[in-house]
């Protein structure tokens, strides 16, 4: 990575300050994100929110200073497409449900959380599962924090809807084997790939009956489609002018490098992850390439990696991954971070080391995508919420 140019600030904190509040790292490597690297930078946290990010003067007495020579200091990872610690994926008693709310089926208390944020994921993107047509609404919300009011962030970022094998692959036909009984709540549709096109046409012509699908379709917010495949990501473009759909996300979209063109040119950011083997088996037999993001930012696509019911303490690796095979590390380290923010909503406030944003940090014992490197300590608002010692 080129050494950012930033403007080192002289900051002196005067008695009248809350210095109990107040968290300083000095002779840090820090990775700022939006503005390269600072050799051996400090950081002032005052209240929670970064003050300053640079060169660090005289502290008063009572402020906790840390000094970490030979550390790195990037901003908390944001995983893009979280589900880890809920309680269930999705609704189950109908296929259109936009009025689900994700934040409110994680338990915030969960070993998955905790797990979580001590792999570094400081915020987190929670999305309703891809077995319904539209499965809810999504929610963000801190790992850390002392109660579920300080955890929770914004309530609606995006509407989630699904089309592929996800959606009806577990729906019994009526009249095929298990279709006896119009009692079970397996005999319902979309029971093909293309009746689930239907479907998610059907809701989106009678938006008028859901408020947050008429929100997403006034463009107030955006709309996330789970669509692996080619051909779904084509129905995809179909959807975006047949109902001029503006904003929208495709998640987990594994086979989009083969219609990169299409969503440059329609500027759409794409989640990926989890990564796996592309040799091994893949959901719906898509084909998976490792290099991936890296073909998608070629084209200038934003991407964002989530851990999209896999494992979030990966997000790292995956960004070193897919360093390896073609991704730039400045790009790789937005993807979990600036980037993920940016989709989710929330890049006024987390994702990069800056004035004015959260005070979400990641100690860790070397360069973050050095695969040898581990997280030392979590910082959430300017409080340490996890060490390894």
């Amino acid at each position: 990575m080129k050494a950012g140019r930033l403007l080192a600030l002289m900051v002196v904190i005067t008695p009248a300050a809350s210095v109990a509040d107040t968290l300083v790292l000095r002779n840090a490597r820090i990775f700022t994100v939006r503005s390269g690297i600072i050799e051996r930078g400090g950081i002032l946290i005052r209240d929670g929110k970064i003050a300053s990010v640079g060169k660090i003067g005289a502290v008063s007495p009572g402020a906790t200073v840390i000094d970490l020579a030979g550390k790195a200091v990037m901003p908390g990872i944001v995983d893009a497409n979280a589900r880890f610690g809920m309680s269930r994926d999705n609704e189950e008693a109908a296929e259109v449900t936009p009025g689900i709310r994700a934040k409110t089926l994680a338990d915030l208390n969960s070993p998955e959380m905790k797990r979580a944020l001590q792999a570094g994921v400081t915020t987190a993107c929670f999305t309703p599962g891809s077995a319904n047509v539209i499965g809810g609404i999504c929610g963000v919300v801190k790992t850390g924090g002392r109660t579920r009011a300080e955890m929770s962030r914004r309530e609606s970022p995006a509407v989630r809807a699904s089309l592929g094998q996800d959606v009806f692959a577990s729906n019994n036909s009526f009249r095929g084997p298990g279709g006896e009984g119009l009692a079970n709540i397996t005999n319902r549709r979309p029971n093909s790939r293309m009746a689930a096109v239907w479907e998610l046409r059907k809701a989106l012509f009678e938006a008028d009956r859901y408020p947050a699908l008429a929100g997403m379709l006034a463009g107030k917010v955006p709309l996330r489609i789970h669509a692996r495949t080619e051909n779904d990501i084509r129905v995809v473009f179909t959807l975006m002018d047949e109902f001029n759909l503006k904003r929208v996300i495709l998640d987990d979209a594994v086979e989009a490098y083969q219609v990169a063109d299409q969503i440059a040119a329609r500027r759409i950011p794409v989640v990926l992850g989890p990564f796996s083997d592309p040799q091994s088996s893949t959901p719906e037999g898509t084909d998976a390439l490792l290099n991936t993001a890296g073909l998608l930012a070629s084209k200038g696509i934003r991407i964002a990696f989530g851990s999209n019911g896999g494992d979030p303490g990966q997000l790292l690796s995956w960004a070193a991954l897919a360093v390896r095979n073609g991704l730039s590390s400045e790009l790789a380290l937005r993807a979990i971070t600036l980037s993920a923010a940016e989709i989710a909503g929330v890049a006024d406030s987390v994702g990069s080391i800056e004035p004015g944003k959260d005070g979400d940090l990641l100690i860790l014992s070397g360069d973050p995508l050095q695969i040898t490197s581990r997280v030392e300590k979590v910082i959430i608002r300017g409080q340490v919420v996890h060490h390894d010692k």
